[in-house]
């Protein structure tokens, strides 16, 4: 029986199609924390994608004032759920908290206190990502910024969560990196309690490079908010933007050209490349072999004179546009690809022998373990849960484009420590290279983007008719997934954008104790977190 049926035997009416996944709507809070702990102990739900919160109080049809949505991920049934909570907050309810039963739920959680002032208990009552002296919660369709002039300077508390070793308080010591570091990719802060060279605790501050773009998307028309996404993670703009368009064309049931599909497909698998070797280079620039640093940038900068071949732009922005893409190829572009993928190929090789001679590399990168389940419990995906061992990748198990109709192989690690970390990066920009090889050698012919007849409407004033969807992408990081409510507008009532990078950063705090402090940046290094990604 498949789980889809198992569910309806269970929940009866409850369950319904919404969203591009199945959905099971509850009529109470209180049936909330037990429905979830079901969820997962029988029927295998066993990460937690995300959480969504949204403010109803603008639409006329609307019996509630918050909805909120648990996103369930069933990893070996490959079946995603959406749990529903229509309710009012207008006697500041509490509702019960997920995170005894997905740790990842905690972040989650206080992001929606943050922006919705919906509280699931104390320990979520805590500002993740905005200003502590702003007043008020900004997704709200009320809000009014005001700032607390009373404001003191941040503080910060390790996680009561964490269990400490015994220790001399004589020999306990404090120390703070950040928020600016030139091993960051961003901006943030880390707080650490070490005893001699070993971390103890770990604490993470981040919000540094939050702008609101949730909120921006609001007030934004559908064709304008490619260019917002694709700062999200400034080494893989042409992924960001394909994750967007693929998302609005799904909600508007837009069938773009194969030739656009496949040009999209290189595109994404360019800008893998490419970030994984901005990823490569930081770790081995922490450990000082600048010989690989050279050879990770030669890949970089093959990848981006590819790009600027298309459009000027080094990093594949304004590259996609929904209905397609913007630019018609080059003439002899695809040849000069394929001659580049022997280079890069061949770079790749020589990376990974250059490295592999060091003694000392593969001991340096022995830090910072993560186990499958810790890692699946974390929310965290792609790369850094692959070298964990978990064979999971959406480009595999919820194929879209032409991914089912290419080879390639899903490269995974063991110990889920940095070295794992390192080896399956390498290995995938081969798989990449592989991907992109086979798409150029059969790419189909015709059009790039959607006739404006066939759209009928002018994109730059698109509308979709009511309705919410989420679509997802096996970005370079994860699983980088859209949610779209839309009121019929020519722009979105809500959109939340899930971050592969939020649930690394909080998967790396919980990694660091018992690692040495002067390893902690190679670690780092190695879960690729973008701050730009994860502050959104």
């Amino acid at each position: 029986m498949s789980i889809r049926n198992e569910l309806s035997l269970t929940f009866n009416e409850g369950l319904c199609e919404r969203s591009g996944v199945t959905a099971l709507i509850l009529d109470e809070s209180k049936d909330l924390k037990s429905t979830l702990k079901k969820l997962k102990e029988t029927f295998g739900f066993i990460m937690l994608l995300d959480i969504i919160a949204i403010d109803n109080s603008m639409k006329e049809n609307a019996t509630k004032r918050f909805q909120l949505s648990y996103f369930l991920l069933n990893m070996e049934e490959h079946f995603r759920l959406q749990v529903i909570l229509n309710f009012d907050n207008d006697r500041q309810e509490i509702l019960p908290s997920a995170s005894d039963i997905w740790t990842n739920a905690h972040w989650c959680e206080r992001e929606i206190w943050e922006m919705f002032g919906i509280s699931f208990g104390p320990d979520s009552e805590h500002r993740l990502l905005t200003p502590k002296e702003i007043i008020g919660f900004p997704l709200r369709k009320d809000f009014q910024l005001e700032i607390d002039e009373d404001y003191k300077s941040r503080e910060f508390s390790f996680s009561k969560n964490l269990s400490l070793p015994k220790y001399k308080e004589n020999l306990l010591e404090t120390i703070s990196i950040g928020p600016i570091h030139p091993e960051f990719k961003g901006s943030m802060k880390m707080n650490f309690e070490v005893e001699g060279d070993f971390i103890l605790r770990s604490n993470f501050e981040v919000g540094y490079l939050h702008r609101g773009i949730e909120k921006t998307c609001e007030q934004r028309i559908y064709a304008q908010i490619p260019s917002l996404i694709e700062k999200l993670n400034f080494f893989s703009s042409a992924a960001n933007s394909v994750g967007w368009c693929k998302a609005v064309e799904e909600l508007s049931q837009i069938d773009i050209p194969d030739k656009a599909k496949a040009i999209r497909m290189v595109l994404c698998e360019f800008a893998r490349v490419s970030d994984h070797a901005q990823c490569l280079a930081s770790m081995v620039k922490s450990t000082g072999i600048f010989e690989g640093v050279q050879i990770c940038r030669k890949i970089s900068n093959k990848v981006a004179n590819l790009f600027s071949a298309l459009n000027g732009s080094t990093k594949g922005s304004y590259l996609n546009s929904i209905g397609g893409l913007n630019f018609e190829l080059p003439v002899g572009w695809i040849n000069d690809c394929l001659d580049e993928l022997k280079s890069i190929l061949s770079l790749s090789n020589e990376l990974s022998m250059h490295l592999n001679r060091a003694d000392f590399w593969k001991e340096r990168l022995q830090t910072a373990p993560l186990n499958a389940y810790e890692a699946i419990d974390l929310g965290v995906s792609g790369p850094n849960l692959r070298s964990c061992g978990v064979n999971y990748d959406i480009r595999k198990v919820s194929p879209y484009y032409f991914y089912e109709d290419v080879d390639f192989d899903i490269p995974l690690g063991i110990n889920g420590d940095s070295y794992d970390r390192f080896l399956v990066r390498v290995e995938e920009i081969r798989q990449s290279l592989r991907i992109i090889s086979q798409v150029l050698d059969s790419l189909p012919a015709g059009q790039v983007r959607v006739d404006k007849e066939d759209l009928q409407c002018n994109t730059l004033n698109f509308k979709v008719q009511e309705k919410s969807i989420y679509s997802m992408i096996e970005a370079v990081n994860g699983e980088l997934g859209f949610y779209i409510e839309s009121d019929g507008s020519n722009c979105p009532y809500r959109v939340k954008i899930k971050a592969p990078s939020f649930s690394s950063a909080q998967a790396f705090s919980r990694m660091l104790p018992g690692t040495r402090l002067e390893d902690c940046m190679v670690s780092l290094s190695s879960m690729n977190i973008v701050l730009g990604e994860l502050d959104r």
